[in-house]
């Protein structure tokens, strides 16, 4: 069949060479490219970017105990509002806020779950029904529990987001060797967070080159495409095994785990921002503690 004689519809040929086809898919990729590359390191000169990685990691670590010990609302809400602000002080909040696109889905769900079988009780009763043993119930309180619960998921994804963002891996494996780490937790701990970056290069490269052979990876939802995703996991998983490997030998080329004593060409020291920050966090903890007295969770 001549392509002249292809069926029009919608004043458009339906034909894969279309322009205007081809200018939705490229958008389409555009935009998937660009959320796969979202948790990459960037550069910047902001207060958070000339931190100490340790002390990023302190700060990683206070926020997720405070968001794991403390359900209060008050608490979670001026927790994330916290992590925002560190965000906009760092010039990544446009980044940060796409990057916690990624666990909006899981987000609805935390608020649709404790909303329905909450651990909190009391004001109106907005829905309530029996299914089966489950007895799942809409109230006030258990409304704003849910959303407690949500703003602790943002606050511990979003702390993890920052660190990713603002800190290098040769920063980061330095310090780790500044505290004395086991070289073989010093290296897993620094090339996890280099294969962030790796792994999602090398996801783009494969989508590419499966995109180029026909397969159609932008068009539809994951519960049609399921058996295309196949064809992205498989490959991906060879590429990880494969990096593994290659990662192995030049380890082993390099001596790994030698009784020579490790060294760094660069030092990490603290400095006045680390103290700054140090403070702000002992500020933070015990402010929180205090709005927790005042605004305990709702029962």
């Amino acid at each position: 069949m001549d392509i002249r004689e292809r069926p029009v519809t919608g004043g458009r040929m339906d034909h894969p060479m279309n322009p205007e086809a081809q200018e939705g898919d490229e958008r389409k990729k555009t935009r998937k490219l660009r959320r796969l590359e979202i948790l990459r390191f960037s550069t910047g000169d902001s207060f958070l970017h000339r931190l100490d990685p340790r002390t990023k990691l302190l700060a990683v670590l206070t926020v997720s105990i405070i968001a794991l010990l403390f359900s209060s609302p008050m608490v979670m809400l001026l927790l994330f509002l916290s992590v925002l602000l560190l965000a906009i002080t760092s010039g990544l909040v446009s980044k940060f806020l796409r990057a916690l696109t990624l666990v909006l889905p899981l987000f609805v769900l935390v608020l649709v779950l404790d909303s329905l079988f909450s651990k909190a009780s009391g004001g109106p009763v907005y829905l309530s029904f029996q299914v089966g043993f489950l007895h799942p119930e809409v109230t006030f309180a258990g409304m704003i529990f849910a959303l407690s619960m949500g703003f602790r998921l943002l606050t511990l994804a979003g702390i993890s987001f920052l660190f990713i963002m603002t800190t290098s891996h040769d920063n980061f494996v330095r310090s780790l060797r500044g505290l004395k780490f086991p070289p073989v937790l010093t290296f897993s701990l620094g090339y996890a967070l280099q294969s962030t970056t790796s792994l999602t290069e090398d996801t783009r490269q494969i989508m590419d080159a499966q995109r180029s052979r026909g397969l159609e990876l932008d068009r539809g939802t994951i519960i049609r495409n399921r058996e295309k995703l196949v064809a992205l996991f498989i490959p991906v998983t060879v590429s990880l095994l494969k990096r593994s490997k290659t990662t192995a030998d030049a380890m082993q080329a390099r001596g790994f785990r030698q009784s020579m004593p490790q060294t760094s060409y660069k030092a990490q020291v603290f400095c006045r921002q680390d103290l700054l920050m140090g403070l702000t966090l002992a500020v933070l903890v015990i402010f929180l503690m205090i709005v927790n007295w005042f605004f305990p969770v709702m029962r």
